[in-house]
């Protein structure tokens, strides 16, 4: 079998579906994310690049009430029409329009995570070093993103559009990336969803590819990794 080509993106990544209703083979990534914002108990928390609404609100209807979250993106049409249009929140949301470089939030707050953002950056150290200065002190930074070029199919690389993803391995350097900004010892998890053709992973790189692989064929789809760490 020839390469597939599988580009990670926030509208075919950990979202609870895609356009062909094909389930999300990252829901115990998101799951694993949620868990971990509710044990931090914060009031104040940023989703920098959310993208369009789905993990977002995931998040809103489990934090309480009291809490605000910062959904942000650079683009405007992902908040029309208003997140609030589309599902009940259970905390504030309060939407801003902002590059990641350019971020500015109303006050420092207790958790900023970011999903499937700095594999489309050209320079992911100085976005981390921003969403860093909107942190507080003891608060805690979070990224998840891929290792794109470990998906296979039987044993066949995915093909990972190098020429539209600026870092495609960028969930390799996530330690390394908090560490310059003064996180020691982060929290890791890793996620790789895997199934035969038919499964929920071999449907979903059908729905991504327009390639259905072989009912018998093994699919392993990229690796999406989550680091946490607390600020000094």
């Amino acid at each position: 079998m020839g390469d597939r080509h599988l580009i990670p993106t926030k509208s075919n990544c950990g979202q609870t579906n895609t356009d062909d209703d094909i389930g999300d083979p990252y829901s115990q990534a998101t799951d694993y994310l949620l868990d971990l914002l509710v044990s931090l108990n914060p009031h104040l928390v940023a989703d920098v690049g959310c993208g369009d609404a789905g993990v977002t609100f995931d998040v809103a209807q489990v934090l309480p009430y009291d809490t605000t979250l910062y959904a942000i993106d650079h683009d405007p049409t992902v908040f029309d029409p208003p997140f609030g249009e589309h599902t009940r929140a259970h905390c504030t949301i309060t939407t801003l329009v902002q590059e990641v470089n350019e971020l500015t939030l109303p006050t420092e707050v207790d958790v900023l995570f970011c999903r499937f953002l700095l594999l489309n950056l050209a320079t992911p150290l100085a976005a981390v070093e921003r969403m860093r200065q909107w942190v507080r002190p003891s608060g805690h930074l979070v990224l998840m993103e891929p290792i794109t070029s470990t998906g296979r199919v039987e044993g066949h690389p995915l093909s990972v559009g190098t020429d539209e993803i600026a870092n495609p391995d960028i969930g390799l350097r996530l330690c390394e990336l908090l560490a310059a900004v003064g996180v020691s010892e982060p929290s890791i998890a890793a996620f790789t969803p895997v199934g035969l053709g038919g499964s929920l992973a071999g449907r979903y790189l059908a729905a991504m590819t327009g390639v259905d692989p072989d009912p018998a064929s093994f699919v392993s789809l990229p690796t999406l990794v989550l680091a946490c760490g607390q600020l000094q």
